[in-house]
């Protein structure tokens, strides 16, 4: 009879367990990625030594994807994956964060939504791109010998403090 009852009492805990794990909080990621028919999209979580792939979904016409992931148990960094460009974002709650793009400007030109945290990795992102473009253009111009030294720093020094 204690066989019985315990045997019971197992597996009543594994349904209860198993019911559990299905309801834990989730965050959602949603959007539509214009011009990606056939294309897939990755979802990739950023760990501190490597990049780990979670869901991936092969785009139609419409461009519309879903993604629902278990919510990290702290703040983590994350990725939408399309060939070779990538949007970074945050997720730290059960929240739902939704992204519009282009399939030829992915990573620079699309909108997010849901996440105060995502639109400011965003701003930020799009801000070092902007710093990287400047200096990048005016190394040229010093290597060309457009400009002089001085104005090469000073120049350089104008584009990070603009970023910063």
């Amino acid at each position: 009879m204690k066989r019985i009852i315990l045997h019971l009492l197992c597996v009543v805990c594994g349904l209860w367990m198993m019911n559990a794990c299905k309801n834990a909080p989730e965050f959602v990621v949603t959007g539509i990625v214009a011009g990606a028919d056939g294309q897939t999209m990755y979802l990739e979580n950023i760990g501190i030594s490597s990049i780990t792939i979670l869901d991936s979904a092969k785009l139609n016409g419409s461009g519309k994807f879903e993604f629902k992931q278990p919510r990290p148990e702290y703040p983590d960094f994350f990725r939408l994956r399309l060939n070779d460009h990538l949007i970074n974002f945050s997720v730290d709650s059960t929240e739902t964060i939704s992204f519009i793009a282009d399939a030829g400007t992915f990573a620079t030109s699309y909108t997010v939504e849901g996440s105060e945290n995502c639109s400011d990795i965003r701003a930020i992102t799009l801000a070092q791109l902007d710093a990287n473009e400047d200096i990048n253009r005016i190394r040229k111009e010093y290597e060309s010998g457009l400009i002089s030294d001085t104005t090469y720093q000073l120049n350089v020094i104008n584009a990070i403090n603009t970023y910063k």
